[in-house]
């Protein structure tokens, strides 16, 4: 004889069930039971932000970081820690200036004590996962520490097709079934040098040209050695082939995008897009980067898309690369450890910009000069300081009055610059005396690696 279930039996049976039966769904249709946003971080190396329309450049080449800007925070004074690429991801990485880090030159490592981004989300129940296109964002260099998953795409001279291995990477990790959220860090290097681009980016840009510039890096490092010349036409062609190199990695972007918007993660994830510093194209009689702490290689721009962030807001007070990790973290509501130098940048998004004013932001950790990092900068609002740790000489810049930092001020206003030598001093012995990580010295490059490394102007 069949018996009427009983009620209450069948409400703990639901109860019991509906949860696993719901997740077995979410993990057939790829999402994450863990109602936290995913964090995409987007770096494209060697990005000048005044070559973006959202930053105020008049040719198109950036429709879909334009776009994303619309939506979001756009940071419109952002300085990178370093004019080049390990350093600066590091510092991005961390929240920490390279001094402190120590992932400062070709031949030193990321220390275990400093704590990286992804270590910190990966302690907070994040799935971190990278996938990046520079041998200095390499395991070598210890970058990968708290990732997951992480793949290295080989860089190449000469590359000209869009770095769509970094893009199919995201893909595949962002459509498989997850129960945790995800970290997603990508780098991109389509816009450094060798500047070369598929044929339909370039013509968007390219005029008849002449000329004997042909963007190589190979070029690029003779005129670093005066034994190549440009002319304006020639840098005008520079600036052509580099602006087809934004507009192929923007395209890039667009798939990326594409997917997320289809799978519903775009308006669920923390998107955060940023440069680990720009270029020269002989503002300073200068080529590439590396060299010097101008605004031509420190400016980067950044761009926050997300939950939590107003939309078509601009931010003009100055910021560093390093507040990133502890803006991410604070967005989460994970502790951002006292140890870090950049801080949460959300009270500038809501107006509170009082404890902003009298920051001071700095630079070092150059290469390429006679012996490698002696350049150093601070900056404090309009005002710009260069020092050469070796000569012990300074500049001073008005960046309201001179953005492009022409004319050296230090005689005129003497006080400020002392002011601000002091305190560039001071940090760089702060700096010596606490950081966090080892100098570890790494194991001597292959010839095979050398070799590399000087096809891609990195070594001279």
């Amino acid at each position: 004889m069949l018996r009427a279930p009983n009620m209450s039996c069948l409400l703990v049976a639901t109860r019991v069930l509906m949860p696993l039966a719901l997740a077995a769904l979410a993990a057939c249709s790829g999402e994450t039971l863990d109602p936290r946003p995913d964090v995409i971080l987007i770096s494209i190396d060697t990005l000048r932000p005044d070559h973006l329309g959202a930053y105020g450049y008049a040719k198109p080449t950036s429709p879909t970081l334009d776009a994303i800007a619309a939506q979001g925070v756009v940071f419109e004074d952002v300085t990178s820690p370093s004019p080049w690429t390990l350093p600066a991801h590091a510092s991005l990485l961390t929240g920490l200036y390279p001094s402190r880090h120590r992932a400062n030159s070709h031949y030193r490592s990321l220390g275990k004590s400093a704590p990286t981004l992804a270590s910190i989300l990966s302690e907070h129940g994040y799935d971190a996962a990278a996938v990046v296109n520079s041998h200095y964002l390499s395991r070598r260099y210890g970058l990968d520490r708290g990732f997951r998953r992480f793949r290295h795409v080989q860089e190449w001279v000469f590359e000209v097709m869009p770095t769509t291995e970094v893009t199919d990477q995201a893909v595949e990790w962002l459509s498989a079934p997850r129960r945790r959220p995800l970290f997603l860090f990508l780098h991109y290097y389509d816009v450094h040098s060798d500047y070369r681009s598929l044929p339909d980016f370039e013509s968007a840009f390219l005029d008849d040209y002449d000329g004997h510039a042909d963007g190589t890096t190979r070029q690029l490092a003779e005129v670093r050695k005066g034994n190549v010349s440009f002319d304006e036409d020639d840098v005008a062609h520079l600036l052509d082939l580099y602006d087809a190199g934004i507009l192929q990695i923007d395209h890039e972007l667009g798939r990326l995008l594409t997917l997320l918007r289809a799978r519903g993660l775009l308006d669920r994830s923390l998107l955060v897009i940023t440069s680990d510093h720009g270029e020269e194209f002989l503002e300073h009689g200068g080529v590439l980067h590396g060299r010097t702490q101008f605004q031509e290689v420190l400016r980067v721009p950044l761009l926050m898309r997300g939950p939590g962030l107003p939309a078509g807001t601009r931010v003009s007070t100055p910021v560093s690369l390093v507040d990133i990790a502890p803006t991410i973290l604070a967005m989460l509501e994970i502790p951002v450890p006292a140890s870090l130098d950049g801080v949460d940048l959300a009270p500038l998004w809501r107006g509170e910009t009082r404890d902003f004013a009298e920051r001071h932001l700095f630079g070092d950790a150059d290469h390429h000069n006679e012996v490698d990092d002696i350049t150093r900068s601070v900056r404090q609002g309009r005002y710009a300081l260069h020092y050469n740790r070796l000569t012990e000489q300074h500049q001073l810049y008005d960046l309201e009055q001179d953005p492009w930092e022409r004319v050296d001020i230090a005689a005129e206003q003497q006080e400020i610059a002392d002011r601000l030598r002091e305190r560039l001093l001071r940090f760089m012995a702060d700096a010596e005396q606490a950081a966090l990580a080892e100098d570890r010295p790494l194991d001597p490059l292959t010839p095979e690696e050398l070799q590399h490394l000087r096809e891609l102007g990195y070594l001279q």
